[in-house]
């Protein structure tokens, strides 16, 4: 009895094809949508403090009334420089993340949806390498 012609493909031959649809697969496209790498001066955080005990605090806690205060759009794959006022490099760098603007049902920042690249006396860098945006509150000590 004669084998059907798909059978008889070779071992090597069926994994290379298997790669190549594997390969073609993950070329439609950018899953990270609009994804941006950008400074955040202080200006975009009209409603930062920094307590007496030397905490800065880019956004307040929830519940949040005036809109001007809502937390940073901190988008999927993105890159984002914070600067801060305190003149030091920070012990101590937090971040909140949100699925509101407001801040409501926020959750300390973990894992690949908040990374902390670097900081300094000026700025601390932070990066969102989840393909999902979100709404920030950083904490720095």
């Amino acid at each position: 009895m004669r084998m059907p012609r798909f059978r008889r493909l070779r071992p090597l031959t069926l994994l290379a094809l298997l790669g190549a649809l594997g390969t073609w697969g993950t070329a439609c496209g950018d899953p990270c949508g609009e994804a941006e790498d950008r400074l955040v001066p202080m200006a975009e955080m009209p409603c930062s403090m920094t307590k007496a005990d030397g905490v800065w605090e880019s956004h307040p806690l929830p519940p949040i009334m005036d809109e001007q205060c809502y937390w940073l759009e901190f988008r999927g794959c993105s890159r984002y420089e914070i600067e801060h006022p305190l003149g030091r490099t920070p012990a101590l760098v937090v971040g909140y993340t949100s699925f509101d603007p407001d801040g409501s049902f926020s959750t300390p920042g973990s894992g690949n949806s908040f990374v902390i690249e670097e900081a300094n006396d000026s700025t601390v860098v932070v990066r969102n390498a989840q393909n999902q945006l979100f709404y920030l509150r950083l904490v720095l000590e």
